[in-house]
């Protein structure tokens, strides 16, 4: 291509390169007899105010640097409309150049490291990020001096955010650079500081020592992807003479998160300057000579390309040296893939994050969201490497005491204990990595964090995780944060504030503030599984079905950000749990076992779904399974819970003991206590219990429970309070509303009763579950009370074949059949839940008057039972 013959006061002599939308020219200038490199955009390309732009800053940033390491800009001319660049002219090779032409020495990889990290201090102390460094930009004089060049893309460090200038050149999401270089923060379009350089720095180091790329791909989308998520060898490995420290340092550069790397541009120059001073003793014994020294292999991404040194000039044609390449490819793929096929897997643990402890003298709030933050990540990061299965937080903050009383209690293998320390706004995390059989300490490190930049401090969780975790793989196909600093801090507060046990209308707000969060950052999995997780629980509340098929969507949704995260798979059967949809849950299931085979969090979902097909005993045997493997007071509660509803009642009895040797004063362990009291001992001992329950955390659930004790023994009055403030803040749950319809019955409001059993049935006709033995018996109960015997007969028989262990559902049936008038049937079914453990005071009841008088009916009563539960008096003592 011609050129002019001058532009200002410098005649052109040749072009030295182009590529996109520019060239560089060689040029002559005569006033000071030198020669010069003009930078321009072609002549011919499209010219925008945006490029334009780009164009001048590159030479008023780089103009203001003055350094041996950085190209020197000496003028800025505007010609025909064109911008053109004055610039040193370093007649020497790119380094990039320099690595494919012939192997280059240690030493003198050092050395051109050691003054490209001095340059990049130089720019960085003036507030000027580079952005695009790589080995194309680094140019070497024939001096032996590195100098980085083309700050095309540079910016400084403390732009206005507001300025013109930077809404039209640095605009969030903008991904600026070439994608082999980028750090991980520039290719997800997040905003960088100096720190990107240095990862970057990492990236040209590893090309300089290791002779290859350590992300470059098949294509940008795979790159940038193994930029994200790849973990390249160690340079020690890929070539032994490499100093292990200087291999330790690339590992600290490359880390994906920006606080792991090193503080800053000036601590490199100095190590690297370290290692230079030392190199010439460690390798005296190898480096006699120049052409003795070590070589560096030549970049491996280019050497089917190019001529090997020494070689034929003669070469193939470009397809069968790249059909060589890719069937080189291949085979060593396959052999990566057998050996990690036969190469046998980590064994599963189960691994209970603490509650981080905290001192120092930050403001107590502030440092307690950054603990939340914290465990939050550290637990988001354990379920996201194969093999590790961390124990849910509410499981693990019902235990008190040390590491290995929690680790007990939660069957736990290992135990995450994290520990914050801050002196004013800077913190660090200390981490330890505890063995629960002996209590010894696998490994340790701590890592600083800013108290107020939560998204850093996660990132450098994650990263701090893989380095405690080497044998156990990060999970592919998982999310992360992919969100701004801001949303990512509003979620973190919504998810800390369920501590709290909000309901009703704080969970409609909750919900409206996720569903702003993920319009705004639509790729965040979590925000949508938490969307979700608080949809099912107001669900529960209210039984709108739509709060259903909104948590359904949201999991497809995530699905598709992250297709093999366990924790989607798990929400998605329990939404489908709560919908009735069994044979859907069943093949969720199978992907779940896919996901994480062997753990316990799938077997327990498995037993639910037998829980509801009315195969208890099935299910019971299948929790009784994996208490043998994993015995957690969680696991144990739920085959308690079981063994109680069908009346295995020594089973239940003895895995509650369990319970509260492991977990003393355990709150769910307590609440099935009372509710053994309630249907199968002493209801006077149930009250208190209730009573006590309801004082530390007053659920309605609880509540409701409390209201049954006080009818059982005739204190409905007190039932009636009870029953009104669970309806009042469930106002939609038919369990709640045929409770107190009930309480009205038996208190001869029978008009008042009728109107509530009427809203159970209508709340009941909106219900998505069909198949529920329980939602059936509600049914059941209400029909027969308005006098729809036939449909009620029905519907108990029907929750009869589903559930036929059951005790409760025996007990519904009698009471049922007495409200129909068929004596028989309530009888049978009366004496048949006595038999599964059910005890006098359900039978002392004003429903069962008319059996009262029936010899076989008075067998299952204990001696003047009755006379005790109708006196409305309270026990001095239930010992």
């Amino acid at each position: 291509m011609s050129t002019a013959q001058s532009i200002g006061p410098y005649q052109v002599l040749r072009r030295l390169g182009f590529g996109g939308m520019g060239e560089v020219l060689l040029a002559y200038d005569p006033r000071l007899d030198r020669e010069v490199a003009i930078k321009r955009i072609l002549p011919d390309a499209p010219i925008d105010n945006e490029r334009r732009a780009r164009f001048q800053r590159e030479a008023r940033l780089a103009a203001g640097l003055h350094h041996p390491a950085i190209v020197q800009i000496f003028d800025l001319l505007s010609e025909d409309g064109i911008e053109h660049i004055i610039m040193e002219y370093v007649p020497g090779p790119s380094l990039r150049q320099r690595l494919k032409e012939n192997p280059l020495p240690i030493p003198d990889a050092l050395r051109i490291a050691r003054m490209v990290a001095e340059g990049l201090a130089y720019a960085h102390q003036r507030n000027i990020v580079h952005r695009d460094l790589k080995s194309e930009n680094v140019l070497l004089s024939p001096e032996g001096q590195a100098k980085i060049t083309d700050f095309g893309i540079a910016r400084r460090l403390f732009e206005d955010p507001d300025s013109e200038t930077h809404e039209t050149l640095t605009r969030d999401g903008a991904v600026l650079g070439t994608i082999r270089s980028m750090s991980p923060e520039q290719v997800q379009g997040w905003k960088v500081d100096a720190r990107s350089d240095l990862f970057s720095f990492g990236v040209m180091l590893y090309e300089c020592f290791a002779g290859t790329s350590p992300f470059l791909a098949e294509s940008p989308m795979a790159t940038a992807s193994r930029i994200l998520t790849f973990r390249p060898r160690p340079v020690a490995e890929v070539v032994p003479e490499v100093p292990e420290a200087l291999s330790e340092l690339l590992e600290q550069l490359l880390e994906k998160e920006p606080v792991m790397r090193p503080r800053d541009a000036g601590e490199v120059a100095t190590r690297l300057r370290d290692l230079a001073g030392t190199s010439a003793t460690d390798f005296e014994a190898t480096l006699s000579s120049t052409d003795a020294a070590v070589p560096i292999t030549p970049l491996a991404a280019e050497a089917a390309t190019l001529p090997t040194p020494g070689a034929s000039a003669t070469r193939k044609p470009a397809w069968q040296r790249w059909r060589i390449f890719a069937l080189a490819l291949i085979g060593c793929a396959a052999l990566i893939a057998i050996f990690f096929a036969l190469k046998p897997a980590p064994p599963l643990i189960y691994v209970a994050v603490l509650q981080p402890e905290i001192e120092g003298n930050a403001p107590a709030e502030e440092t307690e969201f950054l603990a939340f933050a914290i465990r939050n990540a550290l637990t988001s990061t354990l379920a996201n490497l194969e093999g590790v299965s961390p124990k849910p937080r509410a499981e693990v903050d019902s235990v008190s005491g040390g590491p290995t009383a929690v680790a007990r209690a939660v069957a736990a293998d290992e135990v995450l204990a994290p520990s914050i320390v801050c002196q004013g706004r800077d913190c660090s995390v200390e981490l330890e990595r505890i063995r629960s059989e002996d209590g010894v300490v696998i490994w340790s490190d701590n890592v600083p964090v800013a108290l107020e930049d939560l998204l850093t401090a996660t990132r450098a969780m994650t990263s701090w995780l893989h380095r405690g975790y080497p044998e156990y793989r990060p999970r592919a196909g998982v999310g992360g944060v992919v969100a701004s600093s801001e949303d990512y801090t509003e979620y973190l507060d919504i998810r800390k504030s369920l501590g709290s046990r909000p309901r009703g209308s704080e969970l409609d707000q909750m919900l409206d503030r996720l569903a702003a969060i993920r319009r705004r950052s639509d790729r965040f999995v979590d925000v949508y599984l938490l969307e979700a997780n608080i949809a099912v629980r107001r669900f529960h509340e209210t039984r709108e079905p739509a709060l259903l098929d909104r948590a359904s969507d949201l999991v497809s949704s995530a699905l598709k950000f992250a297709p093999n995260d366990p924790d989607i798979y798990l929400r998605r059967v329990d939404i489908e749990l709560a919908a009735g949809q069994l044979d859907e849950a069943e093949a969720t299931i199978k992907e779940l076992e896919r996901l994480i085979p062997g753990d316990v969090r799938t077997t327990d979902r498995r037993a639910r779904i037998l829980d509801r097909r009315g195969k208890q005993k099935e299910a019971l045997e299948l929790y009784g399974d994996a208490i043998l493997r994993r015995p957690s007071w969680r696991l144990l509660y739920n085959h308690a819970s079981l063994a109680y509803r069908i009346g295995e009642l020594e089973s239940a009895q003895q895995s509650l003991e369990a319970i509260l040797e492991r977990s003393p004063g355990n709150y769910r362990g307590l609440s099935l206590l009372a509710q053994l009291e309630l249907s199968h001992g002493d209801p006077f001992r149930a009250v208190l219990l209730f009573e006590e329950l309801v004082s530390l955390y007053p659920a309605p659930g609880q509540v409701v429970n409390l209201g049954v004790a006080y009818m059982l023994v005739n204190r409905l009055d007190e039932a009636a309070s009870s029953f009104e403030r669970a309806v009042a803040e469930a106002p939609a749950n038919h369990t709640y509303l045929l409770n107190l319809a009930d309480n009205r019955w038996l208190q001869g409001r029978s008009d008042e009763a009728e109107q509530l059993y009427r809203q159970v049935l209508t709340l009941l006709d909106a219900e998505v579950a069909t198949n529920d033995w329980q939602l059936l018996t509600v049914r059941a109960q209400a029909l027969a009370r308005v006098g729809e015997k036939l449909q009620a007969v029905a519907t108990i028989q029907e929750a009869l074949q589903l559930a036929p262990e059951s005790g409760q559902v025996a007990v519904e049936a009698a009471l049922v059949y007495s409200a129909v008038g068929d004596d028989t049937a309530a009888l049978v079914n009366a004496v048949r839940a006595h038999e599964l453990g059910f005890r006098s005071p359900w039978f002392c009841l004003q429903w069962f008057e008319r059996l009262q008088a029936s010899p076989q009916f008075t067998q299952i009563l204990e001696d003047s039972a009755c006379e005790r539960f109708q006196t409305d008096t309270r026990p001095e003592s239930t010992s």
